[in-house]
């Protein structure tokens, strides 16, 4: 490419540049840098085109399924029933040592399997179980760090609102990637577990068993189980409609919503005051995504414009070499995750990204949970690690931002560890998707 070819390119991205840099909100910086680039160099005829792909993205029938996943998210975070599951998981895991650090997680990926999103689990048991393991003398590092893994856990585990908005990118099905994203999901629950417990024995002054005085007899544990069947009961009524063709993501969002409710109800929980909150945080959120969603389509509409994908393109495949093309990839996106939150790189890099990756003959499926597993780890490294400051929002006065770092380093490389697994052997995450589908 000459320079002048270059120019828009360097225009569009260093105008995205400037926008991290400044701290100017991410959807505007994306839709700014784009307009901004079109009107220099391909003139004010080429904004309807960028209208055109916003509109198209709008009438993405996927798009309904996110705020009632949202919504779901946000009743049940209201309704008690994390602190049901916790008080069985206390009395459940409490007596082994590290055990409470164990339930946590399970609970994060219950919590995930029932609303799409990681803020809730991380917001939740940052309040209910936080404060009690500390209290229990467990070591800040090993009850922070599980919150957090977990929490993120949500990008991952169906039904997540990140895999949703990458199925309507990719035009895969939501089904192949919550069926693709259970497998890897349950392989993360498991190395953190496996990691707890070792480190439990190792260090078992870092995470004392539960006093003999406070655990219960069995028969009153039998009882603490019922806090385990309206998470289970939602968590196969959503995703079991999905599996069994049943019903379309849509749909089992809106069962979903109804599953929430009902918790609610028999919680005693249920109020037009928490109605009135969820709907308005679900508003937020919601709001806040589709204004990413339209500065994200503006940008990818005008890079592809300027030959941008092309330029890309031809440079990976030039490679010749898979490990090194998933090496600028994983790269790519490890860096991007410094700045952007997950909703913002999907809709930037995988039109640019998922040409290549089939190309190269993989599936968009597998490409969607790698990338999914991948942007985990994002959410718990700075600068802008979302979860992260989520637990500092809620996490007792004695824990500090420093505590909160330190505790996040093993879990990132266990991620990272499982994204290169994942990498090196597709056929875990495919087995499901063809299995069922």
């Amino acid at each position: 490419m000459t320079i002048s070819e270059l120019m828009p390119i360097l225009t569009l991205t260093g105008g995205l540049g400037f926008g991290l840099l400044s701290g100017f909100p991410m959807a505007f910086t994306l839709a700014g840098s784009s307009i901004v680039t079109a009107l220099i160099f391909f003139g004010p005829h080429t904004l309807p085109f960028i209208a055109t792909n916003i509109f198209g993205m709008m009438s993405s029938m996927v798009l309904i399924a996110m705020p009632l996943f949202v919504f779901m998210a946000c009743v049940l975070e209201k309704s008690g029933v994390a602190e049901d599951l916790y008080a069985f998981m206390y009395q459940a895991l409490g007596p082994v040592r590290g055990g409470l650090s164990m339930g946590t997680v399970l609970i994060c990926a219950i919590i995930a399997a029932m609303s799409g999103v990681s803020t809730t689990a991380v917001v939740t048991m940052g309040i209910i179980a936080l404060p009690i393991m500390l209290k229990q003398g467990y070591h800040k590092s090993i009850a922070i760090g599980p919150i957090l893994a977990g929490g993120a856990l949500g990008l991952l585990i169906p039904p997540s609102i990140s895999l949703i908005v990458y199925g309507m990118v990719a035009r895969v099905s939501i089904g192949k990637l919550f069926a693709g994203g259970i497998v890897p999901g349950l392989i993360l629950v498991a190395v953190f577990l496996a990691y707890i417990g070792i480190r439990s024995f190792l260090q078992p002054a870092y995470a004392p068993a539960l006093p003999p005085e406070e655990r219960v007899s069995f028969r009153e544990l039998l009882l603490l189980t019922k806090g385990l069947i309206l998470p289970i009961g939602i968590v196969m009524v959503v995703l079991g409609t999905i599996f069994a063709g049943i019903a379309s993501p849509t749909e089992a969002a809106a069962v979903g919503v109804a599953g929430a409710l009902i918790s609610a109800v028999i919680n005693k929980r249920l109020s037009l005051k928490m109605l009135s909150e969820a709907s308005v945080r679900t508003m937020g959120i919601t709001g806040m995504i589709m204004w990413i969603l339209f500065g994200a389509t503006c940008f990818t509409s005008i890079f592809f414009r300027t030959g941008g994908q092309d330029l890309i393109s031809d440079l990976l495949l030039g490679f010749n070499n898979p490990v090194l093309i998933f090496g600028f990839i994983l790269v790519t996106l490890i860096v991007l995750g410094f700045f952007l939150d997950e909703i913002t790189q999907v809709m930037i890099t995988v039109p640019v990204f998922l040409p290549i990756i089939v190309e190269l003959g993989y599936d968009p499926v597998w490409f969607g949970v790698l990338f999914m597993t991948q942007v985990q780890m994002d959410y718990l490294t700075p600068p802008f690690g979302f979860t992260l400051f989520y637990m500092k929002g809620v996490a007792p006065p004695e824990v500090s931002m420093g505590d909160i770092y330190r505790s996040i380093l093993p879990f990132v490389l266990m991620q990272l560890a499982v994204v290169i697994f994942i990498l090196l052997y597709p056929d875990v995450v495919m087995w499901l998707p063809n299995l069922l589908f």
